[in-house]
C-alpha cells in the first residue's frame, strides 16, 4: 500500500473510446480505490463524454484532438496544480490490465527512479507476436534510444507509465508526440533516471488504433527528428541549469 503522505493520480486519455472506457474505469476503481481518478478527454465525438459524465468520473477536457501528448501534458499539469506525487497512465482501449498496475508502482517506488515504463517485451527481449511493420519500429526505437543515450528500453512506446513528480516540470514544456521514444531521450539526457517493469496486455477489441499504414512510415521520422531535437534541448536545459548555478 502506498504511504498516506503520497498522492497518486491515474489518468486516462481518452478519444472515440466508447466501447471499452467503462470497463476500464470500472477495473481502475475496483483495483485501486486508494487512487485519485482522471480521465483526459481528447476532443472524442462518440458517447465517451456521456458515459464519463453518467460514472462521475473527474474528467479534463479537450475541446477539440490535440493528440495524445497534449492528453498526458494536461494530466501531468493537472497533477501538478493539485499536488499529486505520482501520475499513472494507462490506455483507454482496455489493453492495460489495471489488476497489474500496483506491483508497477511499488517497483517505481522501490527503485526510486523518475519514470517507470510497464513494459511487454523486458522480459523476452524480443517482439515475437507483433505485426511484422509494428516489429521493426519496436527495434528501431529501442535501438534509437540506445544510440542516443547508452541505455536500452525495450517498449518505447508502452502508454503504461508511472511517472513521478520529479519530472512533472520537464515533461509539461517541451512538445512531445506520444511520450514515447522522444520523451524519454529528453528525459535520460537531462540525467533522470528511468526503468522498465514487466506487464502483459491484452488485444484491443473496440475502438480504433491512432497508428494507421501511413503512420508506420511518418511516424518513426517525425520521431527521429524529435529526439534529435529533444537530446539538443536537454543540452541547452543542461546549460541554463550550470549557469543558474553559479
Amino acid at each position: 500500500m502506498p504511504s498516506p503522505t503520497r498522492r497518486v493520480l491515474v489518468a486516462i486519455p481518452a478519444h472515440n473510446e466508447q466501447g471499452t472506457i467503462q470497463q476500464v474505469i470500472e477495473k481502475v476503481r475496483g483495483c485501486l480505490p486508494d487512487f485519485d481518478l482522471l480521465v483526459v478527454n481528447d476532443g472524442s465525438r462518440d458517447k465517451t463524454e456521456g458515459i464519463l459524465r453518467s460514472l462521475n468520473v473527474t474528467t479534463a477536457t479537450h475541446l477539440c484532438n490535440l493528440g495524445y501528448g497534449r492528453a498526458i501534458q494536461t494530466a501531468i499539469k493537472y497533477a501538478s496544480k493539485f499536488g499529486y506525487d505520482t501520475v499513472i497512465t494507462l490506455d483507454a482501449d482496455g489493453q492495460h490490465q489495471p489488476e497489474q498496475i500496483r506491483d508497477v508502482y511499488n517497483d517505481t517506488v522501490a527503485s526510486g527512479c523518475d519514470l517507470m515504463i510497464g513494459s511487454r517485451y523486458m522480459k523476452t527481449r524480443q517482439y515475437l507476436g507483433t505485426a511484422l511493420g509494428r516489429r521493426i519500429g519496436m527495434r528501431f526505437f529501442s535501438l534509437l534510444v540506445k544510440c542516443a543515450t547508452g541505455q536500452r528500453i525495450y517498449d518505447t512506446t508502452s502508454g503504461l507509465k508511472i511517472i513521478q513528480k520529479t519530472v512533472f516540470e520537464p515533461c509539461s514544456y517541451w512538445q512531445f508526440i506520444d511520450y514515447h521514444a522522444e520523451a524519454i531521450v529528453y528525459l535520460l539526457r537531462l540525467g533522470y533516471r528511468i526503468a522498465e517493469s514487466p506487464i502483459t496486455v491484452a488485444e484491443r477489441r473496440e475502438g480504433q488504433s491512432m497508428y494507421s499504414f501511413i503512420s508506420h512510415f511518418t511516424y518513426p521520422v517525425k520521431t527521429s527528428l524529435l529526439v534529435v531535437i529533444g537530446i539538443v534541448e536537454a543540452a541547452l536545459t543542461r546549460h541554463r541549469q550550470s549557469l543558474g548555478a553559479l
